[in-house]
């Protein structure tokens, strides 16, 4: 009872702060504010939007909310023209309130408001063709308002993430139809990226790589400590398969607490603080998780996305999800022994196949150019102080 009463206390506290502030100071037309995963990145969508606004209009004052931890690591990271604040701090509830854009990729307060016709949320989400259910499809208890409602524009890079977010978030408003800012470099591809991000990961030359990435689990802990998928068998079995040398690259959810890599130290790299998933996806030769949509990015490059979900029924029953995997054009493996006979039968023109099957199954927008669409819209939002709702 007093946690619902400090939660409630916290609530108005926030509602009255924002409503105040922003009568006191107004709208500041060239402010965006951006969010990450809760406050714990600077990354995906939004840092591809942020760092390509400031590119094109560079007057732009751009606000990121950062958690404590968040801001600690990112030190030396962050631009100098970034202007870093706690998240959910009372400073971070000021620079919403005067903000005239907010770009996130996760779900904001339900008690924030915006100033209509002056205030522009854009929401990029982070997994636009999710194999899981999000938001109001959970139906979860409590969720009876969401600011995701009142988005002014959405950016979607597939028609199954239209129909997905008109449910998730109740949204009814337009989209921008031109893909996922962070799959921009994957669909263009980019050479001299890749060659960085390998040398900063210490791959040696050569060496081809498995990208891991599960995703997290409602109940109970968050991940098992040790992984599902048996590392070790699965490197072999590709080494075996191929004449290549190959290591693994681990990534844990954002959720997630990670596992234990003891058992595999030399061959796999623990890539969970890498900034940016896209480096991760940019440099991998195959992708293996079980319900992350990350895979589904990766398959814009004609490389092979394997899921591995030993926990299906029990997962789709307990999380809820939008569709019967198994039965899709996704490649699916029930155990150890499936997941290896999926990497024996990976042949170059299976691969494209497979992945233009799972391009046709969710009908797919990405364009290479999404980053570039958001920041049209938003540099058409700033600059007039009494701009009026399209």
């Amino acid at each position: 009872m007093k946690l619902a009463r400090l939660s409630h206390f916290n609530s108005l506290h926030r509602y009255a702060l924002v409503r105040l502030t922003r009568l006191v100071r107004g709208i500041d037309p060239d402010k965006v504010v951006f969010c990450c995963f809760n406050g714990t990145a600077y990354g995906d969508n939004p840092r591809c939007i942020s760092e390509r606004l400031h590119a094109l209009r560079p007057e732009t004052k751009i606000v990121w909310l950062l958690t404590d931890e968040a801001r600690a690591r990112l030190k030396g990271i962050l631009p100098d023209y970034v202007t870093p604040v706690t998240y959910r701090s009372d400073d971070a509830y000021r620079a919403l309130a005067t903000a005239r854009v907010l770009v996130d990729n996760a779900t904001q307060d339900r008690y924030l408001t915006l100033a209509n016709g002056r205030q522009f949320y854009v929401q990029t989400w982070h997994g636009d063709r999710a194999i899981k259910k999000i938001c109001y499809d959970l139906n979860m208890p409590g969720d009876s308002r969401r600011l995701e409602e009142r988005c002014a524009r959405v950016l979607t890079a597939s028609a199954f993430g239209e129909g997905m977010y008109r449910t998730a978030f109740r949204y009814k408003g337009a989209y921008i139809k031109a893909g996922s800012p962070r799959n921009d470099v994957l669909v263009r591809g980019d050479e001299p990226r890749a060659r960085a991000a390998r040398k900063a990961l210490g791959v040696p030359a050569g060496t081809r790589l498995l990208l891991y990435a599960p995703t997290y689990r409602e109940k109970g802990d968050v991940i098992p400590k040790s992984a599902q998928m048996d590392m070790e068998r699965t490197l072999n079995r590709l080494e075996q398969r191929t004449g290549d040398r190959w290591m693994c690259l681990f990534r844990a959810h954002y959720l997630s607490a990670g596992i234990d890599l003891a058992a595999v130290k030399g061959r796999v790299v623990d890539a969970t603080a890498c900034p940016d998933m896209a480096d991760l996806l940019l440099i991998a030769d195959m992708v293996v998780t079980d319900y992350s949509s990350c895979a589904l990015d990766f398959i814009v490059m004609d490389r092979p996305a394997l899921f591995y979900m030993p926990d299906w029924q029990a997962y789709a029953a307990d999380r809820g999800v939008y569709f019967d995997a198994p039965a899709s054009p996704l490649m699916t493996a029930a155990d150890q022994a499936g997941l290896e006979a999926l990497i024996d039968g990976l042949t170059p023109e299976g691969v494209r196949a497979n992945c233009a099957a799972i391009r046709e199954f969710f009908g797919y927008y990405e364009t290479g150019r999404a980053t570039d669409a958001a920041c049209e819209y938003i540099i058409d939002r700033l600059g007039t102080k009494d701009r009026m709702a399209d």
